[in-house]
């Protein structure tokens, strides 16, 4: 298509004039896959030895945005729970722009012989940890509801129902190019009882101020019934009483 085709033409100029600073230039996203559409941006990462940082900016009419890593952060991103889901498909499906060394090959390559099992174990700690934190978020929807203060209820409901995502989809040994493949891959792997709950805590099926505030209140008690084994002591302990908050309200 003649977007995919001009993005990439703008992606391999800004690669060309950032090259002689740089230790390698991938193109990663929608525009390296083919699946964008016109107000896609264009996503660069960039290995770099110092310096690392996220820049954005504007480049004959398109959004890029310039992610700078040093070597060792590339690699590490196989390693994290939290990075490698999303880490592993962009290295597959990247188009190597400038790579002078051989780095940024030798990182797809890793990426197409990556698989979940060295990782797994994390993986479930990782998840599982993460329903700790977002336990404070149950206690405010619950308590923002016996307040009648609905705002502050449903952004709390928000953050419930995006921040879950991210440990579910590490639960659920899944990998996303695109946060916009997330949110369906997620509810196709955990089933109709989360897919509707999570239509209805976001917003995408229509439901009153109440209604979605309890069905983010259930993909929590979701997600924790789904990795309570792999809970400390310590953590079950708040996690379950989250849960118990959210089942009475």
């Amino acid at each position: 298509m003649h977007h995919t085709l001009h993005a990439t033409q703008v992606a391999e100029r800004l690669a060309a004039e950032l090259a002689p600073t740089t230790l390698g230039i991938a193109l990663f996203g929608s525009v390296a896959n083919g699946t964008d559409h016109p107000a896609s941006d264009i996503d660069l990462m960039i290995a770099v030895a110092s310096d690392p940082g996220v820049e954005v900016c504007q480049a004959e009419g398109r959004m890029a945005v310039l992610t700078r890593k040093t070597p060792a952060d590339l690699e590490a991103a196989f390693t994290h729970p939290w990075e490698a889901p999303a880490a592993v498909p962009a290295w597959r499906y990247a188009r190597l722009l400038h790579d002078p060394t051989g780095l940024m090959a030798r990182l797809q390559t890793e990426a197409r012989a990556w698989t979940w099992g060295p990782l797994a174990t994390e993986a479930d700690r990782w998840a599982a940890g993460e329903l700790v934190g977002l336990a404070e978020e149950v206690h405010k929807v619950c308590g923002m509801l016996a307040l009648d203060r609905p705002r502050a209820a449903a952004a709390n409901r928000q953050i419930l129902a995006l921040q879950l995502c991210h440990p579910m989809a590490a639960a659920n040994r899944i990998l996303f190019d695109s946060e916009n493949d997330l949110w369906d891959a997620l509810a196709d792997a955990e089933g109709p009882v989360w897919a509707q709950a999570w239509d209805k805590a976001a917003g995408v099926t229509e439901a009153d101020h109440e209604t979605g505030c309890r069905a983010a209140l259930t993909l929590y008690r979701l997600a924790a019934a789904k990795l309570d084994a792999h809970l400390s002591e310590h953590d079950q302990s708040i996690v379950r009483t989250a849960c118990d908050l959210a089942a009475k309200t």
